[in-house]
């Protein structure tokens, strides 16, 4: 049996994002999770707040709650985590497209935000790309970062863990239609296939999550 270790940003288990990351592995496969702010209290959590809007991370505690951290902090753990993982895995895979220092790893690391940079480095689009956030503090730092991947976006800000989400995203998707987009990417874990779905009937546009371009990647390496 191969074991897949999967590492969040927040607190797992992850049972909003991994139940549907397994539905394109092979049979057999086990999964072990980790999450970076596993074991720490509310009160720890909020004294890592965001330093900079460059520096902010949105992820979603073990109750469900969305928490703001610092991608400073949040690189600290999480190499630690890789580490400790790797002593029972084949290969581990980060559960956040956010962009980090480079990470060690014993065994193969698949990271979301280089893959999501070789990919729209090989997409040529008629049209801007649309880009969902969760959180406006990531709206300028995304727009900047697409200019140097050679992509023109429109950058709209929508967390997936408020309740309203689904209502929400109909204002964000009308925006987007208005501005001619030629494709969406919801770049958060978070967003799920449903809401996906629903921005793909919308736009009448392909709608690209990270999260199931990540589990496809994950899967051709197994």
């Amino acid at each position: 049996m191969r074991r897949v270790g999967l590492v969040t940003i927040g607190q797992s288990p992850r049972d909003d994002v991994v139940p549907e990351i397994r539905r394109y592995l092979p049979p057999g496969v086990e999964i072990l999770e980790a999450g970076v702010l596993d074991g720490l209290s509310p009160e720890e959590i909020a004294a890592h707040a965001p330093a900079s809007p460059e520096r902010t991370l949105v992820t979603r505690l073990r109750d469900g709650r969305e928490v703001v951290v610092d991608a400073e902090f949040v690189h600290r753990r999480l190499q630690v985590a890789v580490e400790e993982l790797a002593k029972e895995v084949e290969l581990i895979g980060l559960l956040c497209s956010g962009k980090f220092p480079k990470l060690a790893s014993p065994v193969p690391l698949l990271v979301p935000h280089e893959l999501l940079r070789g990919f729209f480095s090989a997409l040529v689009l008629p049209g801007p790309l649309g880009v969902l956030v969760p959180s406006p503090q990531q709206v300028t730092p995304t727009e900047r970062e697409s200019r140097d991947w050679g992509v023109g976006a429109v950058v709209r800000a929508l967390s997936p863990y408020r309740e309203d989400a689904q209502t929400a995203l109909e204002e964000t998707a009308y925006i987007l239609r208005q501005r001619g987009v030629a494709a969406v990417l919801l770049n958060c874990f978070g967003y799920g296939e449903e809401l996906k779905q629903s921005l793909s009937r919308s736009l009448e546009r392909p709608a690209i999550a990270i999260r199931s371009l990540f589990a496809r990647a994950l899967a051709e390496l197994l």
